[in-house]
């Protein structure tokens, strides 16, 4: 397909400024030849700029025709290919900035940062104005922002300014706005900073986090822990990893045909997973042999991270508060662990080294803590903290959308069904999930994508620091400004998804007719990874291990809930988390194999 077309922005005046950008940018003196000079005049020559309405559109078309014809035979030229692809990439970045999908504002339209909604008076004082944003001023707790944001947007609209501490955050409730600040132009990929882990790092001399990191510092080690985790092919050699541990977990659950509580039981699934990624060993949490208490500490961790979030005052940085306390010693010990088992690694590969096998050994299973303790690039401490970070990210949230699935699917037999059938189809008997199994269970895919829209995984949404003014929605935010993309609240927005308390998996299969299908065209709508450089690390790690999951457990198992459970309470930390324990019921299948 031709340069042209494949340039962002689909409506007429992104492609027309394109044209006029190459106009000055191209000035080439044979382009003004008759050839192409007769193609575009004699073409509009009958049009009446100042009485035909399509005029802009029709001379577009033409000019389109005319671009494209120029652009082609510019690239005959070795000596201008380079030229035009400059002049295409320079355009599509400074357009990214400017481009809205429904208009884009004149510059006497565009209104000052000072004019975004939001709340004024006392509300705009430094550090005190959000505190009164909550308890004992309203009804509100920190774990209620989503909802409080939600109350922001009914009152001043789909773009809110609030005062979060000295400066203001913007926060965006409409996807299309959140297509602009995502595509927008970046460098350093800043994001906003994380105080209390931060001081954690500091206090206990250990290097920083790729989550943490900032700038130059984060896209080299970005760079080095990417190319290990988020490649497809390297991800699909994990899946045999992941599948013992799931044929483990259905093992065991087949013993009692009940779970008691079901988040905590699938972050034993879920820990013993990162550990088969992260160390190639299993840690135990499933059997019941570890001797460390990892569900305790990572929700003690995770917890005391979200309440120091929203304090208006930091004084965890000064002081060894209760907060910083509880922080500190969680993260130190799931830290300690992560050391003990990379100490642990680094002596059998050692061996294996010593003893010629090596080789032989990382041709049988991938592994991730090799490839990262043999890049010059990654020191052993730094090994350490990436771990850190997956096993931060990773577990809980992962644990809590197969919790929240399996709930949605015992809510809805008919969809249990539908994806019992869809396994069967495809795995037939085979015992083993293939990498060719994945790519066709299209309805497990959108069940996930469907549980993790009606209870958005993350806290809000993704964050980004601006590094170029941007016209967004009609006002001019400037650089630095920190803006967060309420994902949480367009997940559930009856504008952009229909029916949104539903469980309905087929609003995301492209050949469905279903008519709440129109979510599709709002892909900036849902993106439970975030999206671009800062997007999660562990991404395609974490899907395997929820698909793999919940393909074993609905393969061998119909599952229910008690009859008297309706709806599943939910509590807003860090990720969103069951506020109670959920009990699940198993009904083995008679097809199942034993």
């Amino acid at each position: 397909m031709h340069l042209l077309f494949r340039l962002p922005g689909n409506d007429v005046s992104f492609k027309y400024s394109y044209i006029e950008h190459v106009s000055k940018l191209v000035t080439f003196k044979w382009i003004n030849d008759l050839d192409y000079k007769y193609m575009c005049d004699t073409s509009i020559q009958h049009i009446n700029p100042g009485t035909d309405k399509n005029y802009r559109t029709i001379r577009f078309v033409y000019a389109m025709a005319l671009s494209k014809r120029i652009t082609r035979d510019l690239l005959q030229c070795n000596s201008y290919r380079v030229l035009i692809r400059k002049c295409i990439c320079e355009h599509a970045a400074a357009m990214m900035n400017e481009h809205h999908c429904e208009t884009i504002p004149q510059a006497d339209d565009i209104k000052p940062f000072s004019e975004i909604p939001g709340p004024k008076g006392i509300y705009n004082i430094p550090f005190l104005g959000i505190a009164l944003q909550f308890k004992p001023f309203t009804n509100y707790t920190p774990s209620d922002m989503p909802e409080l944001l939600c109350n922001l947007r009914d009152k001043y609209g789909d773009i809110v300014k609030l005062k979060t501490g000295m400066s203001s955050m913007v926060y965006v409730f409409h996807p299309d706005h959140a297509k602009v600040v995502f595509q927008a132009q970046y460098k350093e990929h800043a994001k906003t900073q994380m105080k209390l882990p931060e001081t954690f790092f500091k206090r206990n001399n250990i290097p920083k986090g790729v989550v943490l990191l900032q700038g130059e510092e984060w896209m080299k080690m970005r760079r080095s822990t990417q190319e290990k985790i988020l490649r497809p092919a390297i991800v699909a050699n994990y899946v045999p990893l992941i599948e013992t541990v799931a044929d483990d977990f259905v093992d065991q659950l087949r013993k009692t045909q009940v779970i008691n509580d079901l988040h905590k039981e699938l972050t034993n699934y879920t820990s013993e997973s990162i550990g088969m990624l992260c160390f190639n060993t299993r840690l135990g949490y499933l059997d019941g042999t570890s001797d460390f208490d990892f569900y305790t500490n990572l929700q003690e961790m995770l917890t005391s991270f979200h309440q120091a979030f929203f304090l208006p005052i930091k004084s965890y940085k000064y002081f060894n508060t209760g907060i910083y306390k509880r922080f500190e010693s969680s993260t130190l010990k799931i830290y300690r662990l992560a050391e003990r088992e990379i100490k642990s690694q680094k002596q059998k590969l050692m061996k294996l080294e010593r003893e010629g096998k090596l080789e032989e050994y990382l041709e049988k299973e991938p592994n991730f803590l090799h490839s990262l303790l043999s890049d010059p690039r990654v020191t052993d401490e730094q090994v350490s903290v990436i771990i850190l970070d997956l096993i931060g990210a990773g577990i809980d949230s992962t644990a809590n959308t197969i919790a929240f699935l399996l709930c949605d699917l015992a809510q809805n037999p008919d969809k249990q069904k539908k994806l019992y059938e869809e396994i069967n189809s495809v795995l037939g008997k085979s015992k083993k999930v293939k990498k060719s199994h994945l790519a066709n269970l299209s309805y497990l895919k959108a069940c996930v994508k469907e549980t993790q829209r009606k209870r958005f995984p993350v806290f809000i949404g993704a964050q980004r620091i601006l590094e170029h003014d941007l016209v967004l929605g009609g006002y001019r935010i400037p650089k630095q400004t920190a803006v967060a993309i309420n994902n949480d609240a367009m997940s559930v927005d009856e504008r952009f998804y229909p029916r949104p308390k539903e469980f309905i998996p087929e609003r995301w299969l492209r050949n469905s007719h279903e008519d709440v299908t129109m979510g599709r065209n709002h892909p900036f709508g849902m993106k439970p990874f975030g999206f671009g450089q800062r997007s999660c690390l562990g991404q395609r790690f974490a899907e395997n291990e929820i698909y793999i999951c919940i393909l074993k457990l609905i393969q061998n198992f119909e599952v229910s809930l008690p009859a008297n459970v309706i709806d599943i309470p939910t509590v807003k930390r860090t990720f969103i988390t069951p506020d109670a324990e959920i009990k699940l019921f198993l009904k083995e299948r008679q097809d199942a194999d034993v």
